[in-house]
């Protein structure tokens, strides 16, 4: 009896591995669906459990990743990339989302590091999509650094044909470490938080100086929409992609106007793209104009619950 005992208990044990195979297939089956739609929430729900049953896979961890970026917490989003990459060091999807959320955190230099190996080591790799992504993202640094991108990332130059980046010396790099972010455990109902603005300097003796920065900040973005705008080399898609980047980067540095200006002429060219209106949407928040916002997200071709939950939040 013992060793059928133990038979039958091995067989069920069998079976119900087999089962949580089953399981996790489907549901991994669901969530690139889910993905593929833009159903971002719904990925981290489904993701997470997953996770419960310890199923997940490198790939499906990055969708997880992706979503959180996408629903704007940056937070989680790089603790799950560290886990993508101590998985799978050579996931390039999941180095290019980290190289994005270095640079939207302004951590410039580590973004560009980040890129920089990337190009070196698995650029052979890359989709066209991937191509396309690194060029928006890095156009601005092209322009407007050049020079030292080819002394400190010369692939990063290469990559973008600056001249001048053949001379440069390449050093020998090292793979970039993922941010000191503890990976969060993966909820299953994440809380969109927009990035806070940087806490306001003490008021100067004068206006005059802050009125002036503002002016150069304004003079910035209507000369990184201009710049964009007159490429004729990009498609409308790219446009609106790149003017959506230049508008992170001043929102993170908690120049809302200028971020305005760059979203408006997004907007004048696809009035329905998703992405701009709610990116339109957390800044009118910021800016004080909850109900424009609630008005913005009312254009958006499926209700976002996160979003309207963040909206209606009064300020503390």
């Amino acid at each position: 009896m013992g060793k059928a005992s133990r038979k039958m208990n091995k067989r069920r044990q069998q079976q119900a591995a087999a089962a949580s195979r089953q399981a996790a297939h489907q549901q991994g089956v669901e969530l690139d669906t889910l993905f593929e739609q833009g159903e971002y929430a719904e990925v981290i729900n489904t993701l997470a459990e997953i996770v419960k049953a310890g199923q997940q896979t490198p790939e499906e961890l990055y969708k997880g990743a992706y979503s959180y970026f996408m629903l704007g917490d940056y937070t989680r989003a790089a603790g799950l990339v560290t886990a993508v990459l101590d998985a799978a060091p050579s996931h390039v999807a999941a180095r290019i989302l980290l190289a994005r959320i270095c640079i939207l955190e302004d951590r410039i230099d580590d973004g560009l590091a980040i890129f920089d190996f990337i190009f070196e080591h698995d650029e052979a790799v890359l989709t066209d999509e991937q191509r396309e992504d690194a060029e928006d993202i890095l156009d601005y640094y092209a322009r407007s650094e050049g020079d030292r991108l080819a002394k400190d990332f010369p692939h990063v130059a290469a990559f973008l044909g600056l001249e001048g980046a053949a001379e440069a010396s390449p050093a020998v790099v090292a793979a970039p470490e993922a941010p000191a972010v503890q990976a969060a455990p993966v909820q299953p109902a994440p809380v969109v938080q927009a990035a806070p603005a940087p806490v306001a300097a003490a008021a100067p003796a004068s206006a005059a100086p802050a009125a002036a920065e503002a002016a150069e900040d304004l003079s910035a973005a209507e000369s990184e929409r201009d710049g964009v705008l007159a490429n004729k080399k990009l498609s409308l898609h790219k446009k609106v992609r790149l003017l959506n980047v230049f508008a992170g980067a001043h929102f993170a540095a908690g120049e809302h106007a200028a971020a305005a200006v760059l979203l408006s002429a997004a907007l004048d060219i696809d009035a329905a793209d998703p992405e701009t209106l709610r990116n339109l949407a957390v800044l009118a928040k910021c800016m004080g104009e909850s109900d424009k916002a609630l008005a913005i997200v009312s254009k958006l071709p499926q209700t976002d619950f996160l979003l309207l939950d963040y909206l209606r939040r009064k300020e503390d």
